[in-house]
């Protein structure tokens, strides 16, 4: 059992889990309503909003979230995200990672419960293809993510045209930019997307440092195909 103090501001948004203690208390009796033998752990002994639980390669976090209710769940295969989303309560975060735990595989949870992503999306992770899980991810935004948000308009465009799904896409500081490589370390001298304070609006940079004037997706599109060769 967490203390209490630890919760801070927090604790307003779970009273319920702040009664039993701490996240990975919350979980746990979810699990034993399954009659799982799982057992939930704190995953950093000075937060009491994180838990995880594991069985051998696959393993789950659980985060709450400090400034609204929500439970941010995560699925992994040793350190790799499988499928991630926020799950509507802990009875149903308990539910998805019983699932994953015992070997179900990604596509079959995401049909079950697409809070987590697309069966797309699930797949692409599966076969380890980054390049197009990084697409779906930006495209389907299923967590909403403030920086997908923003480059919403142009990754509508862009995700249609093959020159640019060759590339993997990649964000930093809010911007937009392009792989040849579909892991770290990312190469390739490709002009970069940042968004603008206007939705819809973007502004170009070439891999020079040329910044073209402000324009809308289509014309930021533009720009981009006349700068990634053939």
């Amino acid at each position: 059992m967490a203390d209490a103090g630890l919760w801070g501001e927090a604790a307003r948004w779970y009273p319920d889990v702040v009664a039993l203690g701490a996240a990975h208390d919350a979980w746990q009796a979810e699990f034993d309503r399954q009659g799982s033998l799982f057992r939930a752990c704190p995953q950093e002994s000075t937060n009491p909003r994180t838990a995880t639980v594991e069985n051998h390669e696959r393993n789950a976090y659980l985060i709450l979230g400090a400034r609204e209710r929500r439970f941010v769940l995560g699925l992994r295969a040793e350190r790799t995200v499988m499928l991630s989303g926020y799950a509507p309560d802990l009875r149903i975060a308990a539910d998805a990672t019983q699932a994953w735990l015992t070997g179900k595989r990604p596509p079959a949870i995401a049909a079950e419960w697409p809070f987590l992503g697309s069966v797309a999306l699930a797949i692409a992770r599966e076969r380890g293809d980054y390049r197009e899980a990084s697409w779906l991810h930006l495209y389907e935004n299923h967590r909403a993510d403030p920086i997908a948000a923003r480059l919403q308009h142009f990754v509508a465009v862009a995700f249609r045209e093959p020159r640019l799904r060759q590339l993997r896409p990649y964000t930093s500081h809010w911007t937009l930019h392009f792989s040849a490589t579909s892991a770290w370390p990312y190469t390739g001298a490709y002009p970069a997307v940042a968004p603008t304070k206007t939705p819809g609006r973007y502004i170009v940079v070439t891999s020079g440092g040329r910044a073209y004037d402000e324009t809308d997706a289509a014309g930021a599109l533009q720009l981009v195909l006349n700068e990634v060769s053939d």
